[in-house]
């Protein structure tokens, strides 16, 4: 089963009883688990007998369905049937569901899940909780999509994908369950091989009501995937392949006990994996000629929005010569043409289009 990368929660939730109804899935396990703010089921899927727990959840922001988009193709094949007797896995496909519809990050109540984790003031996060206080996973891996405006610091590549070790206090100790998470993520990133792009590390600041902090805090290893954006890859195909590599190799690793280095050769192989910035953006258009002659530098930022059933890519002027975008995805010149040979219509609310450039909405 393919879904795109917006797709109603209903068209999930077809999809999901389709693939599990299929005699090769019937060893899955589905339950639904609670209630979304709005009232859709949210499910939970256990599959294996191993003595390793592993617990995985996608799509607490709504907007972020690469994640979810690689596991239902997971599902549809043989590939976790391996891991049987060697894992317990508990799989949430989709934790937000409205957010899923609405195409927001926050869920129907504009609560950013992944900064609930202390208040459990929503339904989902709830569930979350419950999850882990039920199942007491020995790894979780949580998942996650990130914007286009992730780059090295120099902004020579874009990060197609990123990591993160969470920190468990706020002196960012690396404890044993720390170390485990490092020793996981040096062994995806040094296998996912990108042509014209990197693999990179998130910031790892302290915050306890962020679920990952607060798992760590507990001790749980835990692993934060952000599947990133490279090229045009707008639909996230790309990525989606990307992220199911990614997944076999975190639990082909799980499966088999993760076998640790030294804890000096695990902090040294993670802390050599380049950290990301925001270096990025979707479109500049450099040497933009204005009225007066002079040359600036437009950054120009796609804004998503759900039309129907179509996810559209409306470009909007965000910057102005700023320093920090170093590069983008789509990087055009202007330096040729003078103000009056510009065919460039701005609206106030800063949406620009431009034949000559090509730069126009377009849906996915």
């Amino acid at each position: 089963m393919k879904l795109n990368r917006y797709f109603k929660y209903s068209e999930f939730e077809k999809g999901l009883d389709q693939i599990l109804n299929r005699s090769k899935n019937h060893s899955w396990q589905k339950s639904v688990i609670g209630k979304s703010v709005l009232g859709k089921s949210i499910y939970g899927l256990k599959f294996g007998s191993g003595n390793n727990h592993v617990l995985i959840w996608s799509q607490m922001h709504g907007n972020e369905s690469t994640s979810t988009r690689a596991l239902i193709r997971l599902l549809d094949s043989d590939f976790f049937h391996q891991f049987e007797q060697n894992l317990e896995l508990y799989i949430i496909p989709v934790l937000n569901p409205d957010g899923c519809d609405f195409w927001t990050r926050n869920n129907a109540n504009n609560v950013d899940l992944n900064r609930d984790a202390i208040d459990l003031s929503q339904p989902e996060s709830k569930i979350l909780r419950t999850a882990i206080d039920d199942f007491q996973p020995d790894f979780c891996l949580n998942l996650h999509d990130q914007r286009t405006i992730y780059g090295n610091d120099s902004g020579t590549l874009p990060a197609q994908f990123s990591f993160l070790a969470p920190a468990g206090d706020a002196e960012k100790t690396i404890s044993g369950a720390r170390l485990k998470a490092m020793s996981l993520i040096n062994s995806i990133a040094g296998a996912i091989n990108l042509e014209s792009a990197y693999v990179g590390r998130y910031g790892d600041d302290f915050n306890i009501n962020c679920i990952g902090d607060y798992c760590m805090s507990r001790g749980i290893p835990i692993v934060l995937f952000e599947g990133g954006h490279a090229g045009q890859d707008y639909d996230r195909e790309e990525a989606a392949q990307l992220y199911e590599n990614a997944l076999k190799i975190a639990l082909t690793k799980l499966s088999n006990d993760l076998k640790l280095q030294s804890r000096d050769e695990i902090v040294d192989g993670y802390n050599e994996i380049p950290s990301i910035a925001q270096t990025y953006t979707d479109i500049l258009l450099k040497q933009v000629s204005d009225a007066r002659g002079s040359r600036q530098d437009l950054a120009i930022m796609y804004r998503e929005v759900i039309d129907g059933d179509r996810l559209w890519f409306i470009p909007v002027i965000t910057d102005i010569d700023q320093e920090q975008i170093k590069n983008a995805h789509r990087v055009l010149d202007a330096a040729h043409l003078s103000f009056e040979e510009l065919d460039l219509l701005i609206e106030e609310c800063g949406v620009v289009q431009s034949t000559s450039f090509s730069i126009r909405s377009f849906y996915k």
